[in-house]
C-alpha cells in the first residue's frame, strides 16, 4: 500500500516537472493573433482620437467665426451703412488701413471696425473683395491659406425676401455680405451674414 502511494506521488511530480512546452508554431500563431488584435484596436483608437481633435478644431473655428461675424455685424449696424457708396468707401478705407504704417493717421471708420474686430479676435486680417470684371457682375473673394483669421465685406449683395402671403410680391433687399474665415486642420471654415442697407 505504501508503495502504491509513493508511486502515485512520483508519477504526479514527474508530470509537474515535465519539460514539454509550447511548440514554435504555437508561439508564432499566438503572437500573430495578439498583433492583429492590438493593431486593429490601436487603429480604431487613433482614428477616433484624430476625428475628435479635428471636430474640436472645427467647432472652435465655427465659434470664433460666429463671434467675429457678430462683432463686425454689430459694428456696421451702429454705423448705419445706408447705400452702396458708403459700403464701397468703407471697403476702400479698410484696404488703405492695411497698408498704413502703425502710428500714422488712419481713417476713423476703418479704425473703428479694425479695432473692434482685433479687440476680440487678435490678428484678424481684412481681405479686400475683387470688384466685378463687368458691370452687373458680382464681387469675388479669395481667402489666403496659412492665415488664422480673415474677414471681408462685399457690397451690393441682393437677397430675396419672400412673403408667403397671397397677393404680396417678393422683394429684393440690397445690402452687404460679411464673411469671416478661420483656418482649421482640415481647411478653412467660412461664416457669412447679410446686413441690409439702413434707410
Amino acid at each position: 500500500m505504501k508503495q502504491k502511494i509513493l508511486f502515485k506521488n512520483i508519477k504526479s511530480k514527474s508530470k509537474i516537472r515535465s519539460k514539454k512546452g509550447m511548440s514554435l508554431v504555437e508561439i508564432l500563431v499566438a503572437v500573430a493573433i495578439v498583433v492583429i488584435v492590438f493593431a486593429s484596436t490601436l487603429g480604431a483608437m487613433v482614428s477616433g482620437y484624430t476625428t475628435t481633435v479635428y471636430n474640436a478644431d472645427e467647432n472652435r473655428a465655427a465659434l470664433l467665426n460666429s463671434s467675429a461675424n457678430e462683432i463686425i455685424f454689430s459694428t456696421f449696424k451702429k454705423m448705419k451703412i445706408s447705400d452702396s457708396a458708403t459700403a464701397l468707401s468703407l471697403v476702400e478705407e479698410l484696404e488703405n488701413n492695411m497698408s498704413t504704417p502703425p502710428g500714422a493717421d488712419q481713417d476713423t471708420l476703418a479704425m473703428a471696425v479694425a479695432s473692434a474686430i482685433n479687440e476680440k479676435v487678435p490678428g484678424a486680417v481684412f481681405v479686400p473683395p475683387t470688384p466685378p470684371a463687368a458691370a452687373g457682375g458680382e464681387y469675388t473673394i479669395s481667402f489666403a491659406d496659412g492665415v488664422e483669421c480673415q474677414y471681408t465685406i462685399i457690397p451690393d449683395v441682393s437677397a430675396p425676401l419672400s412673403f408667403n402671403e397671397p397677393g404680396r410680391d417678393d422683394l429684393e433687399v440690397v445690402g452687404i455680405k460679411i464673411m469671416t474665415c478661420f483656418e482649421t486642420a482640415k481647411g478653412n471654415v467660412i461664416s457669412e451674414s447679410f446686413m441690409p442697407y439702413s434707410k
